[in-house]
């Protein structure tokens, strides 16, 4: 996994695993890769990945299970669209109206581009 400047490195391990929650490559209950497992695939120290996880875990994303590791709560995948609308509307939407602001867009000009 390539990482970006613009965010911390464990958010972005976050970021990736709310990919795999909202694709369906992680299920529901169900076993996720360990710490060790995704440090090695992502090439970075497993305490950030740890940082992460447990960023996870406290928003009941994930559960720690003796002998298990981690699992996917029930109800993950509504918790992570959840954290991704709070994102939108406090992060990319202001970033969004500010660019249209800068470059002179209105409503009207993305219409046609809109589902």
């Amino acid at each position: 996994m390539e990482f970006n400047d613009n965010k911390p490195i464990y958010r972005q391990i976050i970021d990736f695993a709310y990919s795999q929650i909202m694709s369906g490559a992680w299920l529901p209950r169900e076993r996720i890769p360990s710490v060790r497992e995704l440090s090695m695939e992502m090439q970075v120290n497993s305490r950030t990945v740890l940082k992460a996880m447990e960023n996870l875990q406290n928003s009941g994303i994930i559960e720690a299970r003796r002998g298990l590791g981690f699992i996917l709560s029930a109800d993950a995948d509504e918790k992570v669209a959840g954290e991704r609308r709070k994102e939108f509307f406090s992060v990319t939407l202001p970033q969004f109206a500010e660019e249209m602001k800068l470059l002179g867009i209105v409503k009207a000009d993305i219409e046609g581009y809109l589902p």
